[in-house]
């Protein structure tokens, strides 16, 4: 499902990049490589490579780097909030001449809000180039070993696939909700007129879920895991660019 709006920043978007065209399972274990280069970089030049990385990708999608300046913004709070929080608590070398600013805690929080923004970006990457159908399948495929310990692989799935397909209709919601009231001008207005909003979005959200739980029930909803081969086979394209990107990991591994 696709969705326009600002709230499901990580909505699929179609499209025919290559990013596109590979098997889900690929993808997701390249994320996961890439996101442990991330967090075990100590040095600029591999955060750096990466984002060169993720800028050429990004590019590959339908306004893949507006989207991902627009959610810089969105997280610029929370961004903040980490660097002061290294910046006056890090023990080490002070700044300034203060002993109650640290300069290794600044460069601290600027490694860690670099490491914490490029795994999000990248994870964005992943959800504009794979339907929420594929991401299911694609994890339960690579959890299946699992099942061999009673452990509920398959419902799993399901559940992701659920999670997944009712973040669009959050957004509905609330965006119907949001159209009916006029905007604040004054912030604490605003906030007032958002916490409002709290108590109808949960009604409006328990009956959406209580009709796609009927739809499923009456098998009428196209919700399903098989998005992938059968033979859950990979293809020669998918088994190439796992090996570019094993040799690429091991490169951003050696910076």
């Amino acid at each position: 499902m696709q969705t326009s709006g600002t709230l499901n920043t990580g909505a699929y978007r179609s499209g025919e990049s290559f990013l596109h065209h590979f098997d889900p399972r690929l993808k997701i274990l390249l994320l996961l490589g890439l996101i442990a280069c991330l967090f075990s970089a100590t040095a600029p030049l591999r955060l750096l490579v990466i984002f060169l990385l993720w800028l050429a990708a990004a590019g590959c999608c339908s306004s893949g780097i507006s989207s991902g300046l627009r959610f810089l913004y969105l997280m610029r709070w929370l961004l903040l909030f980490t660097l002061l929080l290294h910046l006056c608590f890090t023990p080490g070398r002070t700044l300034l001449g203060t002993t109650w600013l640290s300069y290794d805690g600044l460069v601290r929080g600027m490694l860690v809000d670099a490491q914490l923004l490029l795994a999000i970006l990248f994870s964005l990457l992943l959800s504009w180039t794979t339907r929420p159908t594929e991401l299911a399948w694609g994890l339960t495929r690579l959890l299946g070993p699992l099942g061999r310990f009673h452990l509920p692989v398959q419902e799993t799935g399901g559940l992701l696939l659920l999670v997944l397909h009712f973040f669009p209709l959050i957004e509905e919601e609330l965006s119907e909700l949001r159209s009916d009231q006029p905007p604040e001008k004054r912030w604490l207005a605003r906030i007032r007129q958002r916490v409002a909003l709290i108590e109808p979005l949960l009604f409006r959200l328990v009956e959406r879920a209580d009709q796609l739980a009927r739809e499923l029930a009456a098998g009428t909803h196209p919700l399903q895991l098989d998005a992938g081969p059968a033979d859950g086979r990979f293809r020669r394209s998918d088994l190439l660019m796992l090996i570019a990107g094993i040799l690429i990991l091991t490169v951003l591994w050696m910076l």
